[in-house]
């Protein structure tokens, strides 16, 4: 299967379903490749797998090392990475961050 890039899934939206699921790590996005348009590394890992009471804990640097993670198990699927708790206070702090994360990681979005 080829990388999935947005164009795809521009083309899709309302025509067939777009499947988008979560990880948090590389063997679970080694998994969900096979069956995903999007894989999400999604904020909720605070949660989830760090024990934290809510996303608001999240760090930028977290978010990079579990999205570079996912970016390595996925060959296919479009990544899109959260932006955690006060990294996009105004247009100029979001840009920087988004700009941050995708270089690092080699994410999608």
């Amino acid at each position: 299967m080829k990388k999935i890039k947005i164009e795809r899934i521009l083309n899709k939206k309302g025509k067939s379903p777009i499947v988008c699921l979560t990880s948090y790590t590389k063997p679970i996005a080694e998994i969900v490749d096979k069956y995903c348009d999007i894989i999400l590394v999604g904020d909720s890992l605070g949660t989830v797998l760090h024990g934290m009471k809510t996303t608001k804990e999240v760090s930028i640097d977290t978010m990079i090392l579990h999205a570079k993670s996912v970016v390595r198990g996925s060959k296919n699927s479009l990544i899109v990475v959260d932006m955690p708790f006060k990294t996009y206070t105004n247009k100029y702090v979001a840009y920087k961050n988004a700009k941050r994360i995708i270089n690092l990681t080699k994410c999608d979005a």
